[in-house]
């Protein structure tokens, strides 16, 4: 369910009477009263009608999808790659996710109006399942692991694979492109692939 904000942006009669500035709510209610956080004047307003629709939220998360429903303002503009939290009416349960299609008819949009959405598309990022190619010389071992979405892998350091340390050399993003450079780190949420190698171990020749 949708908390009751503490902070509103509203018209300030005192100080921004054509322009709205932020208001702390001292009194909510069908009367409500707030303060602005500008000059400090104490006034009334109205609530503003928000319109809200239910829009159909498809939800991934590797081989299982999900289906909800979830209500949302009607002039809220929404884009592909942006995140958001789904809220399923029905059960309540709420799940963090990437966009990756705005469906609008029949017709596929970068961006739209909740208005216009018929259906969201979205890769879920609370858990997500990287894959990881392992090499060893000609050898290239693909595992997966599941970590948060906002995990950071980083480019020089280890990652852990079945209890075993294994250095990332490369990271392919989803976008497309690549991070190489030591140090560089992309999240989890938007790794397309893990690149690591194996550690070559032996005993160093002594002369």
């Amino acid at each position: 369910m949708f908390e009751e904000e503490a902070e509103i942006e509203i018209k300030c009669p005192n100080c921004s009477p054509a322009n709205e500035t932020w208001h702390e709510i001292v009194k909510p209610g069908q009367s409500p009263v707030a303060k602005c956080m500008d000059c400090g004047h104490v006034h009334s307003y109205r609530v503003p009608r928000v319109k809200m629709k239910t829009v159909k939220a498809i939800i991934s998360q590797m081989a299982d999808s999900a289906v909800m429903q979830t209500l949302l303002p009607e002039e809220e503009r929404f884009f592909v790659d942006d995140e958001f939290v789904v809220e399923d009416i029905d059960s309540g349960e709420v799940v963090p996710i990437i966009i990756t299609v705005l469906e609008c008819g029949d017709k596929r949009k970068p961006s739209a109006l909740i208005k216009d959405i018929d259906t969201i598309w979205g890769r879920a990022i609370d858990e997500v399942t990287v894959k990881v190619a392992i090499q060893q010389g000609e050898i290239t071992r693909p595992v997966e692991t599941k970590v948060s979405g906002d995990f950071k892998f980083i480019v020089g350091q280890n990652v852990k694979i079945d209890g075993k340390d294994y250095p990332i050399v490369s990271i392919k993003v989803r976008s497309g492109s690549f991070r190489s450079k030591e140090g560089d780190f992309v999240l989890a949420k938007k790794i397309k692939r893990v690149y690591a190698k194996k550690p070559m171990y032996g005993r160093r020749r002594e002369y």
